[in-house]
């Protein structure tokens, strides 16, 4: 009986390391997906002079470029993470070097700050 219990608890503290070992792993790399980045704010008044023909041109062509900083920045962050994974196993303090998918995230986030500043220019013009 009392082996049983034994057993269980060591079952039990292996369990929980390996869950806190997996939550510290997920939780170490700055590295973020494409829908977790946020637009960075841009005026619109950068667009103010562009009559409404002009500012869908401007809104296709930053839309043109977004599907590819989009995979890039989730291609980074899984890679990223796959890394992170590989340094936690093998050496741990590789993986307190980790640099995340900054630029990337960067990118990506002007390029949303652009569409909300063209939106807003175009609303301001009464585009349609």
């Amino acid at each position: 009986m009392i082996d049983e219990i034994t057993f269980v608890e060591n079952i039990m503290k292996k369990l929980t390391m390996f869950l806190m070992t997996g939550i510290l792993v997920a939780s170490c790399t700055s590295a973020k997906k494409a829908s977790e980045v946020s637009a960075v704010y841009i005026p619109a008044a950068t667009y103010a002079g562009l009559n409404c023909e002009q500012l869908a041109a401007a809104a296709d062509r930053v839309k043109a470029t977004v599907p590819a900083i989009e995979a890039a920045v989730n291609a980074t962050q899984k890679t990223d993470k796959n890394k992170e994974i590989a340094a936690w196993v093998l050496f741990w303090p590789a993986a307190m070097m980790m640099q995340g998918n900054a630029a990337e995230q960067a990118q990506l986030a002007n390029a949303k700050g652009q569409l909300d500043a063209i939106a807003t220019a175009a609303m301001g013009k009464d585009c349609g």
